[in-house]
């Protein structure tokens, strides 16, 4: 199977299951517009997830039991440009992005 059929059985997989797109509707949407739609669905997701680990963190850091405070960014990463990224990882995105932008690469940041 090749990349571009990866790719696209993923674009169904997910405009068929969570999207519940009939097939109808991917007849009469571009890929982009249900690239898109992906896209919203997983940024709706990371904001319930967000919710829900500020919930935990309330609970963790009022019950005594920490040494250091949980930050909901340590459960549930940082959103950047679509994806989810640790902690460790997240920090190394700014360290490269702080570089380019001193050494000019970056026009609007």
């Amino acid at each position: 199977m090749g990349d571009w059929e990866r790719a696209y059985r993923g674009i169904i997989l997910a405009a068929l299951g969570p999207l519940r797109l009939t097939h109808k509707d991917l007849w009469e949407l571009t890929w982009g517009e249900v690239d898109d739609l992906i896209y919203a669905y997983k940024y709706r997701e990371y904001l319930e997830s967000v919710k829900r680990a500020q919930h935990a963190v309330w609970l963790m850091n009022t019950s005594g039991n920490l040494r250091h405070p949980i930050r909901v960014e340590d459960l549930v990463g940082h959103w950047v440009d679509g994806e989810i990224m640790g902690k460790n990882e997240y920090f190394q995105y700014c360290k490269d992005r702080i570089k380019r932008k001193k050494e000019g690469g970056e026009a609007n940041g």
